[in-house]
């Protein structure tokens, strides 16, 4: 058996409203021809508030250097790591010395050697502990790390694999980036970074994993991801996105099916999703055929806390936790990334005793 316990979220110090973001949009970009429809755009979002590591003030400046970027965002993402890592493992009872394998996840983390290493130190962890960093699965890379972390245990049934997740998005909302997806990135991202442990027990309630799966949809690198130029770090989204997700959804239903509880046909009871947005849980909603409803959590993290990147599918954990669903539920924890690409992992609620 293979189970993950309530996962920690850590979120940076300033709240930002979304009223707040387009007031600093208005002054930035007064004179963008599509300013008024990129307010109403952003406003669209559903995003309420955010939480950023530095305040608004020093967001979307256009005098700092990639280096200057990149060392700040690994300090900021170090501080939450940590944050989050710590608290998950007292919670669970756990001490650093019981880890043996550490996944870190981060899309932002660019630093060699990364975020692993540095957060080993932080926290103390055993020289021997296996590490599996992550940094390019995008929003993706939360179900990646469960998912990964789960398989570490069935190979090795007495391993505590300890996952973390950050993403400090802010320190890249690239000024220069005035298309319509570099401004919806600006309204729609925040910071944080979650943490959990995936053991083979657990005490209390838990969710079990069961079975794992991911697809590349054909011929979509080019949909969403992000590059480096000699004038910093951008990051781009296409249209097409939605339509990518369609192509890939006739598969994960095939994977549904086939891996269905006995009297069942494969739909999810609950579902722990990646946040994305309103047009890509739709996507979802509409592939799988599931009643809106099941979304309920993503569109609520969504709207409280903005997109956390590879952090929002623990952040809408935590929310399954605080309002579980029935003892023996059946769920799927769900993300989209690039490639585009749709990682699930099947999971059973369990009440624990």
């Amino acid at each position: 058996m293979r189970v993950v316990s309530a996962p920690v979220v850590v979120l940076p110090r300033h709240q930002v409203t979304t009223e707040e973001v387009l007031e600093r949009i208005t002054e930035l970009y007064a004179d963008h021809p599509r300013c008024a429809h990129i307010r109403r755009t952003i406003a669209a979002t559903t995003v309420r508030t955010r939480w950023y590591t530095r305040p608004l003030a020093e967001q979307m400046r256009g005098d700092w250097s990639l280096a200057v970027r990149t060392r700040e965002h690994l300090a900021d993402s170090l501080e939450l790591a940590e944050k989050a890592a710590r608290t998950t493992l007292r919670e669970a009872g756990l001490e650093p010395s019981d880890v043996d394998a550490l996944v870190v996840v981060s899309a932002t983390g660019h630093t060699t050697p990364g975020l692993d290493v540095l957060l080993m130190a932080r926290l103390g962890l055993p020289p021997s502990v296996r590490r599996i960093p992550v940094t390019q699965l995008g929003c993706t890379g939360g179900v990646f790390g469960i998912s990964m972390a789960a398989e570490l245990v069935a190979a090795r049934p007495d391993a505590t694999v300890l996952v973390v997740c950050a993403d400090v998005f802010s320190h890249y909302l690239h000024r220069a980036d005035t298309g319509m997806d570099g401004m919806i990135f600006k309204g729609i991202l925040g910071d944080g970074a979650g943490a959990c442990v995936v053991r083979s027990r657990a005490n209390g309630p838990h969710m079990e994993l069961t079975h794992s799966w991911e697809c590349v949809q054909p011929l979509s690198h080019d949909i969403v991801g992000s590059h480096l130029d000699g004038d910093g770090f951008h990051a781009h989204n296409s249209p097409d996105l939605v339509r990518a997700i369609r192509g890939v959804m006739p598969r994960l239903n095939e994977w549904l099916a086939r891996t269905a509880p006995a009297g069942s046909d494969g739909t999810p009871e609950f579902v722990v999703s990646h946040t994305g947005s309103p047009k890509v849980l739709d996507a979802l909603v509409e592939g799988i055929g599931c009643p809106p409803a099941l979304f309920g959590l993503a569109r609520d993290s969504l709207r409280e806390v903005g997109n956390l990147g590879s952090a929002s599918v623990l952040e809408v954990l935590e929310r399954a936790f605080a309002k579980p669903p029935a003892d023996g539920a059946h769920g799927l924890a769900l993300g989209v990334g690039p490639g585009v690409s749709v990682m699930a992992v099947r999971t059973v609620w369990r009440d624990g005793v």
